[in-house]
């Protein structure tokens, strides 16, 4: 993608999001992440806070209202029915019958959920220099890897190589153009 069209995105999402998602987005500015890692979890933390607003863990009128308490407060549970709601929910691709989305998703998901929450318990500073809150949930919350052999991963990766002739055509190709 695009600079440009990436920062457009990242400004759209940014408007939407309280107040520590802002200030989480600008220590991770001077880390620094990548402007797409931030944009994936920026595009994370979008669809776990429509679910807090869906779901009635908070009733802040929109995601910007969404109160840092209601982050500190949130059950394990909770989290597990997040999980449930990504595994069980109709995708929105018009293309597929399939419900929920991949582990590969959910993992995503999770490790974005967990940069927040380790950031706002251990790294962020409130006036006194303490972290906003303590409590991080996303400790207490598992997460299964997807467990691929050597053989399976060569397989995936595959058809991404360029092996034997394939190789010398595309240089051949490069060097005629």
């Amino acid at each position: 993608m695009k600079r440009e069209i990436l920062l457009e995105r990242i400004d759209k999402l940014k408007q939407l999001m309280p107040w520590y998602v802002l200030e989480y987005y600008q220590s991770k500015l001077a880390v620094p992440y990548s402007f797409t890692t931030l944009y994936e979890y920026l595009k994370e933390y979008d669809r776990f806070f429509s679910w807090v607003l869906e779901s009635g863990i908070s009733n802040a009128d929109k995601i910007s209202d969404i109160p840092l308490s209601v982050l500190e407060n949130m059950s394990k549970k909770d989290m597990e029915s997040f999980i449930l709601y990504l595994r069980e929910r109709p995708l929105l691709n018009a293309n597929t019958t399939k419900q929920g989305v991949s582990q590969t998703t959910i993992n995503r998901t999770l490790s974005a959920l967990s940069s927040l929450y380790k950031y706002l318990t251990e790294e962020v500073e409130n006036d006194q220099g303490e972290p906003y809150f303590y409590r991080n949930v996303m400790k207490k919350v598992s997460t299964k890897k997807k467990k691929e052999t050597l053989a399976a991963r060569a397989e995936n990766i595959k058809q991404k190589l360029f092996l034997g002739d394939e190789t010398e055509g595309f240089l051949t190709y490069i060097d005629q153009e």
